[in-house]
């Protein structure tokens, strides 16, 4: 009787365990497959871009458009090419760079700038490669024109992601785990 006992308890526990730990991963793969329409209904700064941030963190789970002139390269980093808006053989490229401790975002325009962004998509620095490679400070720049490009160029990966609602609907997780980081 004992013995029965201890081997039931031991298959309800061994089955909450294996229950807990698939909704756990549901809730992370929730997050990351949904993270733009989270990001869109979320509370941010001015000057901040939760939406684009996780499109391009979350890039292997967002839909990606199947648009002519634009290439997406998935062996092992994670870049957008638009060939559509290329000038000679510079062409609009967005990344994110998981190497960095927090993560790091460039994007490239078609006239040889590099522009590099902090964790919440706002602009540190860029680097105009026609004049040299000394970094410009962000106040010398147009960032209104300059996220009016960015989202030109790359802004439908926003579009296609920004209205896909999840079926269980985790937006306080999300801000939960995001609103200091877009605050």
């Amino acid at each position: 009787m004992n013995k029965n006992r201890i081997i039931g308890i031991s298959i309800v526990v061994l089955i909450m365990g294996i229950l807990l730990i698939v909704a756990n991963l549901y809730i992370d793969y929730n997050l990351r497959k949904y993270s733009v329409y989270y990001a869109h209904n979320m509370a941010h700064k001015e000057g901040t871009h939760p939406e684009m941030a996780m499109v391009l963190e979350n890039y292997d789970l967002v839909y990606e458009p199947d648009i002519k002139g634009i290439e997406y390269r998935t062996d092992g980093g994670h870049m957008i090419y638009n060939h559509k808006n290329s000038i000679g053989n510079l062409v609009p490229t967005i990344t994110f760079n998981r190497t960095h401790e927090k993560g790091q975002y460039s994007y490239y325009d078609n006239i040889n700038v590099n522009y590099e962004f902090d964790e919440s998509f706002t602009l540190i620095y860029s680097r105009d490669k026609s004049k040299s490679l000394d970094r410009m400070n962000p106040k010398t720049i147009n960032q209104k024109a300059l996220y009016k490009d960015i989202y030109k160029n790359f802004g439908f990966l926003v579009e296609a992601n920004v209205n896909r609602k999840p079926r269980i609907n985790l937006q306080k997780q999300f801000n939960k785990k995001y609103y200091k980081r877009f605050n």
